[in-house]
This record gives C-alpha cells, structure tokens and sequence, in this order.
C-alpha cells in the first residue's frame, strides 16, 4: 500500500474524476523490543544434577534492529516495451511506472512525443482509475513527471544516480502526502530525452513572452481556467514551429491566435500569422475581405501539407458560418480557399458557398 507520512494511514484515489479514501485497519503493528545488554554482560546458566552443578555462560544477546526494510531494486527499461494501446489514438507513450496496486502511463501528442501531456492510472484490482491532461504547463520536472488537478499533484520519479528509490506520490492541497515505492520505470532512451527540452522551448517560449509579443492582449486571462487549454506546438522542421495559442474558449468555439518560431541566433524568431477572410457587406455588395491575427472557430493544424482549416459558426446551432483552408508558404499564411453561409435561416446546407477563390 502506499506509504504516508500521517496516522492512520490514507490513501487517496482518484478514480475517473472523484477521490475515494479508504482507511487501513485500525490494528497496530507488532513492535519488537530489543533487550537491553550492557558491555561485556554474560547470562548464566545453572544446571542441577544429583552429584554437583554445572555453570554454563552463553555469550551476550545482540540488540534486534527494527529498521525500515530498504525498497527493492527498481526495474528500469525503454518505453518501446508497452504498446500504445492505452494512451489511444494519435498519442504515443512517453513513460511508464508501475507499483504494487498501480499502473501510471504518461502519454504524449504524436505530433508532440516529447513533451508529456496526459496521466493515465489504472488500479490493479480494476477498481478505476484516473486520467488527467496537462493545459498550459509542463508536467516536465526535474527527475520527476508532476500533474496537478485541482490542488491534487500526482508525481511520477523517475530512478536517477540521486534518487535510486523513486516513488509514485500523491500530493494533497493540504500539504499532506502519501507515497508507494516504483517496482517498473520505463521511458524513451537517452537520446531522446537530451532533445526533450528542445522541443518543447517554443510553446514555452511564446506562452512565457506572450504579453511582450502582443499575443492575444485583452483577450488573455490567465485567471481563466481554460486560457491556454488548448495551446500547442507543431514540428515543421528541426528549427521551424506553428505555435497555437488559445486566447479563451466560449460556449462551442474559441480564439486563437498563430506565430512562426523560427530558432535563430542569438535568440529565437517569433513572426506573427495574419488570417484572411471574408465579411458580409451591409449593403448588398460582393463580401468585403479583412484580415485578422484572431480567428475564431475549431482550428486543425496539418503537419505533413502545412495547412491550417478553421470551421466557424455564426451562432450555436450551425446553420450559418465559414470554413476556411489556409497553407504556410515561407512565413506567411495563404488563403487557398473560403466558403461562407452568411445567412441565419434555419437551413442547412451540405457545402457552404465558396466566396475565395472565385
């Protein structure tokens, strides 16, 4: 069972959004009481027979130790050892540790497998489970993977030359704690994970310079639990990013905003992509065309073609809105192809108009 700090023991487990505590018997454990033996002390035997008596020393009783039995030797391996079967699809594993009642698997985005982005937990008995995304930081640590959920911190260790017994630890609001000792770690090879810091620097990066670079301004609220949530960074080249920044999210769409991260010298190069698009014009006339840092909608970013399509909806039920296809061409984003249904009437149709190119 996990190991905790207070008494009775407590031990607490999230299970598919809800913490269910459960108490160790209330039996104490035995204690053992060395005895005491003083320097150079015999114990003597006496021993009766009818003709005389034998006197027999048996050498000094040694103290007992009650010592916490040290951990065992954690199992250490590569993380191609598990399929990817739990983190799903379009996810890729990125590490994996076990213990005696649990099994933790840290999964990553495929487009993004360095840099750790969903905690998934399965309890042993089959009892449940917990699984938890990571939104606007990195559960990265220092010899450590830590996910917090709401003041909760779940930390997987990772066995290091400072730390041969890493734990799975749960952290309560409170300060409090309980841990249980790794018996399994696995993780990608070194090579991998010397390059794990560098992918994950231009989200960072950005989010972290994000006033200073004029991103998403008054629309940004770090106090809102979703800002940031769904805030990304594509790979177009070893020194080459799309980073996505979700200003906020409202009731069936949000605000993004998009910049290149190029990695020049002596510091990185952030160059921030215009969108065109097409407004309805009030007088009748052809749809007028504007361009915006912001857009809003459902946003997809394809890697391999470079291309962004954003779907927008003009009002929640769907029948009226704009779809858009745009291809990164140098450090710029152009415009291939814009539909729009500008009228709110109720009716749906399967292909909105096109407006661009005409």
């Amino acid at each position: 069972m996990l190991q905790t700090y207070q008494s009775p023991l407590i031990l607490a487990i999230a299970c598919l959004g809800c913490y269910v505590i459960s108490g160790c018997s209330d039996e104490n454990p035995p204690t053992v009481t060395p005895p005491s033996a003083t320097s150079g002390s015999t114990t003597v035997t006496v021993k009766e027979t009818n003709v005389n008596k034998t006197i027999t020393k048996t050498p000094p009783t040694q103290p007992l130790t009650t010592g916490t039995p040290k951990a065992p030797k954690v199992i250490q391996g590569n993380i191609q050892e598990i399929s990817n079967s739990m983190c799903g699809d379009n996810r890729v594993n990125y590490a994996y540790g076990e213990t005696l009642n649990y099994q933790v698997y840290i999964c990553a985005d495929a487009d993004e497998p360095n840099l750790p982005k969903y905690y998934i937990s399965r309890n042993k008995d089959g009892s449940g489970g917990l699984n938890l995304e990571a939104s606007n930081y990195n559960p990265q640590k220092d010899g450590a993977i830590a996910f917090d959920n709401s003041g909760y911190v779940y930390t997987l260790e990772a066995p290091t030359s400072q730390n041969s017994e890493p734990v799975l630890r749960v952290t309560f609001p409170d300060g409090k704690l309980t841990e249980e000792p790794l018996l399994r770690y696995l993780a990608k090879n070194d090579s991998s994970a010397n390059h794990s810091a560098k992918a994950v620097a231009p989200l960072a990066y950005v989010l972290q310079k994000r006033q200073e670079l004029g991103i998403c301004k008054d629309e940004y609220s770090s106090d809102d639990i979703n800002a940031g949530q769904g805030s990304r960074a594509f790979k177009i080249s070893d020194e080459k990013y799309i980073v996505q920044i979700q200003c906020f999210l409202a009731a069936y769409q949000g605000a993004f905003e998009y910049v290149l991260w190029i990695n020049d010298s002596p510091q990185p190069r952030v160059i921030p992509l215009q969108f065109d698009s097409f407004q309805e014009s009030k007088d009748g006339q052809n749809p007028l065309k504007v361009t915006n840092r912001t857009i809003a909608g459902i946003p997809r970013v394809n890697v391999r073609s470079q291309t962004i399509t954003n779907f927008t909806k003009f009002r929640g039920i769907g029948d009226c809105g704009s779809s858009a296809l745009y291809k990164l061409e140098g450090d710029r984003l152009v415009l291939q192809e814009f539909r729009a249904k500008y009228e709110c009437d109720g009716e749906y149709v399967q292909d909105f108009p096109v407006i661009y190119p005409k």
